[in-house]
């Protein structure tokens, strides 16, 4: 390293003592808004969100835990056809009432499940129909939400046995997770912030530098197996359609608006082929249609310039920083601080994100490649 360079990180360097007031004044502006924030349950043994995972026992006893609509201007509860059969339900002979909807006035057959919802055991009449194309299998109803409280906005914050709120794997498993835009919109800088700690403590390079943050908003909305699998068809379709603009020598702005194109039509079909599982509701509208093609488009270039090997690397590299991110937005710690406190937690993740990016020092990534190195060269000696 040269003089001139020395001198530039140096003075790109900041004190430590100041990098510590900087964290101490992150700590308290959090702090601060949860000690003089008004109070709000948000998470307890008794508030539920709109959307929650409901256990159902069939009359054979026969369990399943299934996501469910909270609603509470429905009078009733509804369950889906197919679902109330692999239970075991009789519909054929199940006495028939007058339910009325949206869709109008119409028979449907009634049952008595047992649910169990944020720990409230509960003897339910619940009326069958076909939900298919729904956001859920199943709604409750305002008859069983006696001495429960509904958080509007609010999702998957408690378990059936009510016991803890769901962990985050558990969260992303569930099909179409949905936090709600406040939350999204407070948790945003913590995923960025993390992206800083990847990048320039570890040295992770992913295609594009806050594209695993997109992808990761992407997958807290549609869960995480519908959002994996709408990627990977994304880019293999994708993939192929650039290959074939490649030899068309067109300018850049014009290839990205193909692949956005193509990324689109991708999506629109997949919404129609899996609009029999409510997933479709989601898919269309919560992925990052421009950054995808921006990924298909930079994926390409290294492939190009580097060889299959390290694209496939830094691909797998963005969508896990991705997964990684879409993780620690929804741990339920960090999910209640965004919903309790969501202007001063944003606050304390942009200062702490500042902190962070004055490193300095080699990353995690290049200490191992120097270590190695450095045993192989005393090896030889």
């Amino acid at each position: 390293m040269s003089e001139a360079q020395r001198v530039t990180v140096r003075r790109g360097r900041l004190p430590a003592v100041v990098k510590v007031v900087v964290i101490a004044v992150g700590a308290a502006v959090l702090s601060a808004g949860l000690l003089f924030s008004p109070a709000r349950n948000v998470i307890g043994p008794d508030i539920v969100g709109e959307q929650e995972i409901v256990r159902i026992i069939g009359p054979t006893g026969q369990t399943t835990e299934v996501k469910a609509i909270i609603d509470s201007g429905a009078a009733a509860s509804s369950m889906d056809t197919e679902l109330a059969r692999e239970l075991g339900f009789d519909l054929e002979n199940a006495p028939k009432v007058t339910v009325s909807s949206s869709l109008g006035k119409e028979r449907r057959p009634q049952v008595q499940a047992n649910l169990k919802l944020a720990g409230h055991d509960r003897v339910a009449k619940v009326n069958v129909n076909s939900r298919t194309g729904r956001d859920a299998l199943v709604l409750i109803g305002r008859a069983e939400l006696t001495d429960l409280q509904v958080r509007i906005g609010q999702q998957m914050l408690t378990t059936p046995d009510g016991k803890a709120s769901p962990n985050s794997i558990g969260v992303l498993l569930t099909p179409a997770p949905s936090i709600g835009v406040e939350s999204l919109l407070a948790l945003l800088p913590l995923a960025v912030l993390l992206m800083v700690v990847l990048r320039v403590w570890i040295g992770l390079n992913t295609l594009g530098t806050f594209s695993p943050v997109l992808l990761a908003l992407g997958y807290t909305q549609t869960g995480l197996a519908a959002g994996l699998a709408t990627t990977f068809v994304m880019i293999v379709i994708g993939f192929a359609a650039q290959a074939v603009l490649h030899r068309t020598h067109l300018p850049r702005v014009a290839r990205l608006a193909v692949l956005v194109g193509v990324v689109v039509l991708v999506l629109l079909a997949l919404r129609e082929m899996t609009a029999a599982n409510g997933v479709s509701v989601l898919v269309g509208s919560s992925l990052p249609v421009v950054v995808t093609a921006v990924i298909i488009e930079r994926l390409w270039e290294q492939w190009e310039a580097d060889g299959l090997k390290d694209a496939a690397g830094s691909a797998a590299l963005t969508i896990g920083a991705g997964i990684i991110s879409a993780l620690v937005m929804v741990t339920p710690m960090v999910r209640y601080l965004g919903e309790t406190v969501p202007l001063s937690f944003a606050a304390a993740c942009l200062i702490w994100s500042f902190v962070a990016g004055t490193y300095r020092g080699l990353r995690l990534t290049e200490l191992l490649r120097f270590s190695s190195a450095a045993r192989a060269q005393e090896a030889v000696r």
